[in-house]
């Protein structure tokens, strides 16, 4: 019951934590996105905004067939958590929301693709690494965020250095 109500607790956190950061503090820019990472125990969330325009090739509403079915094809590749992020240990993927950011029809001219994995990693995770970097190549620095229960910080990921990395 305890443990329950604390993994309750960590989820409204993360949630607060997520959605402040993304919605109040991060801005559009294209070639950039951001990377949020929660560890407790066990369970690690991740989270990225990510410019439309650098994961679909364009951020305003598909006008034709072909763009149509590139964000169809985008969006079920990143269903497998692994074109955007692994780990240095086995991890089972729990849940994942992937949202059309083109599924809402507005207006706004930038447009973010918004990707959240939840994971359950049983052995000690000291390396996270943005595979994205891989088949996003005007992706050109993730800013990440983390909070484990050791340590919290701010990085930059590059293709050069995609990956986060905590001492054992």
């Amino acid at each position: 019951m305890i443990k329950a109500a604390k993994l309750a607790v960590i989820g409204f956190i993360v949630g607060c934590v997520f959605s402040a950061q993304g919605h109040q503090h991060h801005h559009h820019s294209h070639g950039e996105g951001v990377l949020f990472v929660v560890h407790d125990q066990d369970k690690w969330q991740v989270k990225f905004i990510l410019p439309a325009g650098d994961i679909f090739g364009f951020e305003h509403q598909p006008e034709t067939a072909q763009q149509k079915q590139v964000i169809k094809k985008t969006l079920a590749k990143l269903e497998n958590s692994q074109q955007l992020v692994t780990f240095n240990t086995q991890c089972e993927l729990i849940d994942s929301n992937v949202e059309n950011p083109f599924e809402q029809h507005t207006h706004h001219s930038h447009n973010d693709l918004e990707v959240e994995y939840s994971f359950s990693c049983e052995k000690s995770v000291s390396t996270v690494t943005v595979t994205l970097f891989e088949w996003a190549k005007t992706i050109s620095v993730i800013e990440a965020q983390w909070i484990t229960e050791q340590a919290q910080g701010i990085e930059e990921l590059t293709a050069a250095k995609p990956y986060i990395e905590w001492p054992l």
